[in-house]
């Protein structure tokens, strides 16, 4: 039997591999799936300006118009009637603002931020001055002027140690940047150090506050989604729980002559509350709704007494013992 040549094989294993559809291709970035070629949006370019429509409804439109040196950019979002406005001379961004609110910037021959002004319906409402660093550059300090008074930022080696102080009426504050994770802020009244808090990122997004005045230390802990889940002071640790929608459900407190104090939610009221001293109960108070409270007091464990409060929740119905 004659053997089959290469180039016979080749052809019939081409003829044999299953079709496959070909489909409108964007040519760019192919991993962006599939190219659709209709869309409920359309980007309309016209001398100077964009207008973005969803079907037939205008969503916004940006217009540019350029003299010499000088770039405005002005943008109206069409939902909110907002109207925003840029102006630039050269690559520097030199006046921005939203409605009637403008904000203007002046900088010195070295190319640097000297002046911000801003204002409301053509009022000035606030202004800002930089100083920088001779030989570095670096921002070193920022005066800041309002209606209600004026504070002063400064600034310290942004690489050798982050550092920026403001003061404001009597306070002085000097905050420290010590790792990414870790920053202390310092908080003086005149010469006297009155307030130290001690701001601490955890790799897991948790928050922890460390604040410490006139010698007394308390700390916050804060979950990744914003929530108090602990505070804990000298004479107190207080434990948050919450529900699945963040609504609070329990509450439990300690003190250091291991009292510990247990409070229940739902849906955002108070349920009941209990007492205990070390492992051993004391009380248990519960809330029916609109019907006052009920408070059950406990002798080595075991219930004693209950006593009914009025709608009140002060005046005494009833008391029964067991």
């Amino acid at each position: 039997m004659r053997k089959a040549t290469p180039l016979l094989i080749i052809l019939m294993l081409l003829f044999s591999l299953p079709a496959q559809k070909q489909v409108p291709s964007n040519s760019i970035g192919q991993d962006r799936g599939r190219f659709v070629e209709e869309s409920d949006y359309t980007l309309l370019l016209e001398d100077g300006s964009s207008v973005l429509y969803h079907q037939d409804e205008a969503l916004w439109k940006e217009s540019r118009r350029q003299a010499g040196d000088l770039l405005e950019v002005t943008t109206i979002e069409y939902g909110s009637g907002t109207t925003h406005y840029k102006r630039y001379e050269g690559n520097r961004l030199i006046a921005e603002g939203e409605g009637e609110r403008m904000r203007y910037f002046y900088y010195d021959e070295r190319g640097l931020m000297a002046k911000s002004m801003t204002l409301m319906a053509g009022k000035l409402i606030e202004m800002e001055l930089y100083t920088y660093d001779v030989g570095t550059k670096s921002l070193s300090s920022i005066l800041t002027i309002t209606q209600k008074g004026s504070s002063i930022s400064y600034f310290g080696d942004p690489v050798g140690e982050p550092w920026f102080t403001f003061a404001k009426n009597d306070t002085f504050t000097k905050v420290t940047q010590i790792s990414q994770n870790l920053q202390i802020q310092d908080v003086w009244l005149g010469d006297t150090k009155i307030k130290s808090v001690q701001v601490e990122m955890g790799d897991d997004g948790t928050l922890r506050l460390t604040t410490t005045s006139r010698g007394r230390q308390e700390s916050e802990l804060y979950s990744a989604e914003g929530l108090l889940v602990l505070h804990d002071t000298p004479s107190l640790t207080t434990e948050y729980r919450y529900n699945d929608d963040r609504s609070l459900k329990e509450i439990r407190e300690e003190s250091p002559d291991s009292q510990v104090r247990i409070i229940r939610y739902e849906e955002g009221r108070k349920v009941s509350e209990s007492i205990y001293q070390g492992e051993m109960l004391e009380k248990v108070t519960l809330y029916p709704e609109g019907k006052g409270k009920i408070e059950t007091l406990y002798d080595n464990g075991l219930p004693h007494s209950d006593i009914t409060y009025a709608a009140d929740g002060k005046r005494v119905l009833s008391i029964r013992y067991r």
